[in-house]
């Protein structure tokens, strides 16, 4: 007997919810063999429904302290996997403020926050309690994929706010991506979703979907590194501690799933000018803070079109664009610019040697001059 459409939805929901608790015993497993993430202390300094705001420091030197934003899709101690794989442990070292926004699971019976929560009040919330921490007017905003794209839409609703930007693999344009975005919209998965917004999605039945479109990237990938990381104990670490990381899935708000997939991936709302978050019309230039863009010439899961179309449109007087070929050891590349060896011997001192020149005379000269090349590296003007 053929279940009815509803019926058959919510098992799918429940299916892959005992997936996900499968999975974190799993990467539980690989923790207590010793590859669970070595994070930085930190304290809670706010709270709200879906999110919780960590402090690492507010800093040695007068620069406007840095807001992380992650993808709400897996945990946030990616950006702080281990010492010698920590953007925060970077930053600190550099003397600057960090802060970093962990976005939780929704408690029973809270509202399904959508796209216009995400990047306008939430990150907004966060903003103020820095601000009045730090005495200061404007943050510095770090984001990677879905992460990035919430801090660039911020970034154009609050440009005030915000003294500079940095993308990590941010897809952002999506024109041209049609066969892509068949693939994702088309899945059975996607099709078997109840229409009911009120129930989170559980974040292994989204890794399905997106594998769905990408498998190289998000099967294949990973098997090879394991192969090519195997003789060495410390990448083969670090790429254990991601795959635990993958393992620990957080549950995204139906409404955010689909308020990107539309707006975004589907229409490409945001880079057609189209895009109405909060009452404000948004289109990239909009955003005028000064932007670094680093994107992997040859991403599949995000190709280079989805990042340099935003780094060529937004607003922003001065641009830097950051290529990085990967890292081995990384288990995910699209991750590698956060985790990878490689990354944080060479991305990562650049990253805040460009926020140190956007300081005092360096920002003003930039005005002047417009975007400019980062130690040699090609620049899109």
């Amino acid at each position: 007997m053929r279940l009815p459409k509803g019926r058959a939805s919510m098992t799918t929901l429940d299916l892959f919810e005992r997936i996900d608790r499968l999975r974190q015993r799993q990467g539980k497993a690989l923790e207590l063999l010793g590859f669970g993430p070595r994070e930085t202390p930190s304290r809670v300094v706010f709270s709200a429904p879906g999110l919780r705001l960590r402090c690492y420091g507010t800093g040695t030197r007068r620069r406007p302290p840095l807001l992380i934003v992650p993808a709400p899709i897996k945990r946030w101690y990616v950006w702080d996997l281990a010492p010698g794989r920590s953007v925060v442990r970077q930053a600190l070292a550099r003397g600057f403020g960090v802060y970093l926004i962990e976005w939780t699971g929704l408690p029973a019976g809270a509202g399904m926050p959508g796209l216009a929560d995400y990047a306008g009040p939430l990150i907004d919330a966060c903003v103020k309690v820095i601000q009045r921490h730090n005495a200061c007017v404007q943050v510095a905003l770090f984001g990677h994929s879905l992460g990035g794209i919430l801090a660039a839409l911020h970034s154009a609703w609050r440009p005030g706010h915000v003294a500079a930007l940095a993308l990590f693999e941010a897809p952002i344009d999506f024109d041209g991506l049609a066969p892509l975005v068949r693939l994702v919209t088309g899945t059975t998965l996607l099709a078997s979703l109840p229409s009911d917004r009120g129930r989170p999605l559980p974040g292994s039945l989204l890794s399905a979907i997106f594998a769905n479109a990408a498998p190289a990237a998000l099967y294949t990938g990973p098997a090879i590194d394991f192969l090519a990381s195997a003789p060495f104990p410390e990448l083969l670490a670090t790429h254990l501690r991601v795959r635990r990381w993958t393992l620990d899935e957080l549950p995204m708000p139906r409404a955010l799933f689909d308020d990107a997939l539309a707006l975004l991936f589907a229409h490409n709302s945001f880079m057609h000018g189209d895009l109405v978050l909060n009452g404000m019309r948004l289109d990239p230039g909009q955003v005028r803070a000064p932007l670094l863009s680093l994107y992997r010439p040859l991403s599949a899961l995000v190709p280079p079109d989805t990042v340099l179309g935003f780094h060529e449109a937004a607003g922003s007087a001065h641009k830097v664009l950051l290529p990085y070929l990967g890292d081995v050891g990384v288990a995910l590349q699209h991750v590698g610019p956060l985790v990878g060896a490689g990354a944080h011997q060479l991305v990562w001192p650049r990253v805040f040697d460009w926020l140190d020149q956007l300081g005092g005379t360096a920002a003003a000269v930039s005005e002047r001059t417009g975007p400019r090349a980062l130690g040699g590296l090609p620049m899109l003007v």
